[in-house]
């Protein structure tokens, strides 16, 4: 369990899961995914981070205000090795429920994770994408101190060339550049 000012990041709990559906299914929050997640999807996610947790050390959290133990969704550090130029990498990334948008706890959470990436994990670079229309992650991403070279740029090859989400943005951050922000 790893905390913040107001957040606490932690393992998945059953008592996550009912939530977590839900937002998966709220077309606000999916709208950069080709879908809504169904609760078979869901479960399978939560699973996929649980057992990263359990190999690396890290993975997509669950995330909850300390103030009210409330769950908002997920942060953190996940493996991948699907085929890109950039990869095998280390991706950070984050999902929160759409009535917590707007608060920094997004950044808030992701400074944290980065944090433990490099200073826990000893990792040299940490990465971060999403499709290029969405303008929201991206900012999170800037605000961590991330940068972007477009020519990084690339199609998602677990979405057709021609979908309108294909087109996904990097971004990336050394641990080199991460003690210069710090600093």
């Amino acid at each position: 369990m790893y905390e913040t000012e107001r957040l606490i990041l932690r393992n998945w709990e059953a008592k996550d899961t009912a939530s977590f559906i839900k937002m998966n299914q709220d077309l606000k929050v999916m709208e950069f995914f080709p879908g809504p997640y169904s609760s078979e999807e869901t479960i399978q996610s939560i699973n996929n981070f649980k057992r990263s947790i359990e190999e690396h050390g890290y993975g997509m959290f669950a995330c909850e205000l300390k103030e009210d133990r409330q769950f908002i969704g997920f942060v953190g550090l996940m493996y991948r090795d699907f085929e890109a130029s950039f990869t095998p990498c280390v991706e950070i990334g984050w999902r929160i429920a759409h009535e917590y948008w707007g608060k920094g706890l997004a950044v808030e959470a992701a400074c944290k994770c980065l944090d433990i990436g490099f200073n826990e994990f000893n990792l040299g670079e940490i990465v971060s994408f999403t499709a290029s229309v969405n303008k929201r992650s991206e900012r999170v991403m800037q605000k961590l101190g991330m940068s972007r070279d477009p020519t990084h740029d690339f199609y998602h090859p677990k979405l057709e060339s021609q979908h309108p989400l294909a087109w996904h943005i990097l971004y990336r951050l050394s641990k080199s550049d991460f003690v210069k922000n710090q600093a």
